[in-house]
This record gives structure tokens, C-alpha cells and sequence, in this order.
């Protein structure tokens, strides 16, 4: 069988050459088209005994039957771990909004994910191969992917808190097909495959066969191309991690020294984090051209209901969250409102609590004198409305512009509390309140802050 020995020989020498980490206990996608069961059987030479997971798109009704229980039967007989799934793809590129390969692709990883962590596995093992990697590389190129995606598919990527890995990047499709004859292994054909309605099937079918007509070298040329974009990407994501390491969240002058391309990285690595997912090169683009020119407290809105904001010089991403209106009656005595996270004294002078004994519990202490016919009448506090200003030192403030100008965070002005009577605004706490209000001063309203964040 001198087949046999040269693939899995070339399979493991590629497994120490890219350090690619194979242990006991692994996750494997098994379709059962021919690069999944070749994968399978090559696991099990190397000694490793993985869970094998099969996801049944309910897209081709009889034949996906077929596989489901052609790959139950051949992981029987291998004495490996079997789990199946039913997906209904077309419901779900309906529901978000993708074509039906984008779906699938979204299904299968997320049943990948889900078996790792019943396993208690932090390996998932894909079949992608050397021609995959050729296919891809044309693809994104077509889209206009930058460096990360002509890098194409890497044998090792840490994707979601898992390490991904593909041991047979290093095989050509036909190495695989001949692999599988010379053992006598079976495997099953997707007839979807030659559908060129689908993009990877036209690029396979009719591109690929076009690019060696040019020249009949292509195959390792664009490998050879997609090495050294994944090397240069891997050169700037380090450039950047270095940059986060060392200044955290970006301020606009250390981020206008990057070169342009670790720019983009900084951005790129920090949304991520925020929100798992990448951004468009568009999004990219406008947040750099965010950090050059905002001032202090504009927020730009983003995908996924995230916002940058720049915050006292720097800019970071946040949530983006729905303002709260609320409006809370103020008694005499002590108002507690743990979702504020702030207590509000309403007292009269002569019996107020101590300012000294209150700065020993809260965080901020900021005590407004006001008059006995204000109290009397009724005072409430509430969230701040768009329109909201206040008379105050002889001009007339907007809360917007105030609050900017006291450099709250941009987070917390959409439904920052303010004091309020019949007339308006009160009391801007900690700032400010309206000219006139202090009459007879009467009574004490002591606004404390425990320094609670919403984000």
C-alpha cells in the first residue's frame, strides 16, 4: 500500500512542520464526502480516536439522509464517537438575511462549537485541502478581501476560544481520492456539487480549469501567494498587538503615527473583542477617518448595535444602549435608586445630614441649597430630555453642550438624571442649579453618587 504510507507520512511531516496540535480528545466535521472520511481514517492512523460531527443541512431530502447514515455506519465501524444534527439551512438564510452557503457554513461551525463544549474539547478538526485553499484564495480575492483573506485557509487559526485546525492542507483533492481507492474506503458525492448556481462550484468548475489554461503552475503559485499574505498579516496583527499593549484604547495623536494597514489592525483586534465578529473594510475606513477628526463625546454607530466614542481623548467601542426614561417622585428623607446608582437627600437645613459623614460612603457629594416653596410644590428627578437647558450664573445652558463640556462619557448623557420642578430643570447634579431657586433655603437636596456604570 505505498499510497497509503507516502499520505499519511506527508500528513504527519505537515503536522510538525506547521506545529499543528493534535491530541486525544478532538472534534471532527465528517460530511462523508471524500476529504472528511480520508481526515477521519488519518486521525485514527496518528492514533487519535475524535468525536465526529455530522450536520444534515435538510437541503437535498433523500441523499442527505444518505450521508447522515453512511457517516453513522463508517463511525461504527471505526469505534469513534458519532453526533449528528438536523439543520434547516433555508430557514435559516431566511431568518439572517445570507445566501444558503453562508448559512450552512454559520450552522455547521455553530454545531462544531456546541459539540466541542458538551466534550469538554477545545480542538476542532476541519478536512479543507490543498485545492480548497486555491479555491478560497479566488474568492476573496474577488471580493476584494485584504491580507487576512487572501491568506486564505491557515492550518492552525484560533477562532471563537477554539483552536481550528486542517492536517490536510497539504494534500491535493486527488491525493485524497487516491488515497481512499488504494485502502478500498467508500465515501459519498454531493450532487449539489456541480451545481455552478452555487459560488465555490463555479469557481472550481469553470475559473480553476480557466487559471491553468494560463498557466498550469496557478495551483502553487496562488499558494505560494496566499503564504505570504498570511505572513504579512501576521506581521501587522503583532505591529498592532503591540500598539494595544501598549496605549490600550487609541488616542488620536499615537493612532495618526501608525502606518495605515496597523491602523486598520488596531481597529480590526479591538472590535473584535467587543463583539466577536469582524468589521467591513468600509467600517474600517470610517473609523479612522473618526479618530483623525472627532472631539470629545461623538460616537459613531456601528454594525451589531456597538458605537465608538471618543472619551476625554480616547475612543473605544461600547454598546450601543436604548436611552431609559424614567421619572421618580423625590419624598423628604433619603431616595434611594440603586438603578441610578444614586441616593438623593431631601432635608431641611437645620437637621441635614453631615456633607463630611455622607463623602465617607459615597463616591461624589454635591449638596444644592434650595427654598421651602420649591419642596413644597413638588420636586422629581428624571432623565434628561433632548431639549432640556437651565438658566443658571445668568446665561442659559443646554444639557447637551453642559454635558460635554463637563466631559461626562458619551455613554452616560442619553438618560443622565437631572432634578426637576414644575418649572424645568432644577438641578443638574453634581453642576449646577437654576438661578432663583435658592429662596429662604430651607431645605437641602444632597445628590451622592455610589459611581455605578450602565457599560
Amino acid at each position: 500500500m505505498p499510497r497509503t504510507t507516502d499520505l499519511v507520512g506527508k500528513v504527519r511531516k505537515y503536522i510538525a512542520e506547521k506545529n499543528i496540535p493534535i491530541g486525544e480528545r478532538i472534534v471532527a466535521g465528517l460530511s462523508g464526502g471524500a476529504d472528511s472520511v480520508c481526515l477521519l481514517l488519518i486521525l485514527k492512523e496518528l492514533g487519535v480516536s475524535p468525536v465526529c460531527v455530522h450536520v444534515n443541512h435538510m437541503i437535498r431530502g433523500e441523499e442527505a439522509d444518505r450521508d447522515e447514515e453512511f457517516c453513522r455506519s463508517l463511525c461504527e465501524k471505526l469505534g469513534v464517537k458519532f453526533v449528528s444534527y438536523r439543520c434547516n439551512v433555508p430557514e435559516y438564510a431566511k431568518e439572517k438575511g445570507v445566501g444558503t452557503e453562508e448559512a450552512a457554513r454559520l450552522m455547521r461551525w455553530e454545531r462544531f462549537y456546541e459539540t466541542a463544549r458538551q466534550y469538554g474539547v477545545d480542538t476542532i478538526a476541519v478536512a479543507h485541502n490543498r485545492t480548497d485553499r486555491v479555491e478560497t484564495f479566488v474568492f476573496n480575492a474577488a471580493r476584494g478581501a485584504g491580507l487576512k483573506g487572501l491568506g486564505s485557509i491557515l492550518p492552525v487559526r484560533q477562532k471563537d476560544g477554539f483552536t481550528v485546525i486542517r492536517p490536510l492542507l497539504c494534500a491535493d483533492k486527488s491525493e485524497i481520492i487516491e488515497y481512499l481507492d488504494s485502502v478500498g474506503q467508500p465515501y459519498v458525492t454531493d450532487s449539489t456539487n456541480d451545481d455552478t448556481d452555487y459560488t465555490r462550484n463555479y469557481i472550481r468548475k469553470e475559473l480553476l480549469p480557466a487559471l491553468e489554461r494560463v498557466n498550469p503552475g496557478y495551483a502553487a503559485n496562488i499558494e505560494r501567494s496566499a503564504d505570504a499574505a498570511a505572513e504579512a498579516d501576521g506581521f501587522i496583527e503583532s505591529c498592532a498587538l503591540d500598539y494595544i499593549g501598549l496605549h490600550g484604547d487609541p488616542d488620536a495623536d499615537s493612532f495618526a503615527a501608525l502606518h495605515g494597514c496597523v491602523a486598520a489592525s488596531v481597529i480590526s483586534i479591538l472590535y473584535r473583542r467587543r463583539r466577536g465578529e469582524d468589521l467591513s473594510k468600509i467600517h474600517i475606513d470610517l473609523i479612522k477617518d473618526f479618530i483623525r477628526t472627532a472631539e470629545n463625546g461623538k460616537r459613531l454607530n456601528l454594525p451589531s448595535d456597538t458605537d465608538m466614542i471618543c472619551d476625554n481623548g480616547r475612543f473605544r467601542f461600547i454598546p450601543r444602549l436604548m436611552p431609559r426614561e424614567y421619572t421618580y417622585a423625590l419624598s423628604a428623607g433619603v431616595n434611594r435608586f440603586a438603578d441610578l446608582g444614586v441616593d438623593i437627600y431631601v432635608e431641611k437645613s437645620e437637621n441635614a445630614s453631615s456633607v463630611n459623614d455622607l463623602k465617607n460612603i459615597y463616591n461624589l457629594v454635591k449638596r444644592f441649597k434650595i427654598s421651602s416653596a420649591i419642596i413644597d410644590s413638588g420636586v422629581f428627578v428624571r432623565s434628561r430630555a433632548a431639549s432640556d437647558s437651565v438658566y443658571s450664573g445668568g446665561m442659559t445652558h443646554t444639557l447637551k453642550k453642559l454635558l460635554s463640556d463637563k466631559k461626562v462619557p458619551s455613554s452616560k448623557r442619553a438618560d443622565y438624571p437631572v432634578i426637576c420642578d414644575a418649572e424645568g430643570v432644577l438641578i443638574v447634579p453634581p453642576f449646577l442649579s437654576r438661578d432663583g431657586c435658592r429662596g429662604d433655603e430651607k431645605y437641602f437636596v444632597t445628590y451622592c453618587e455610589y459611581g455605578f456604570e450602565r457599560n
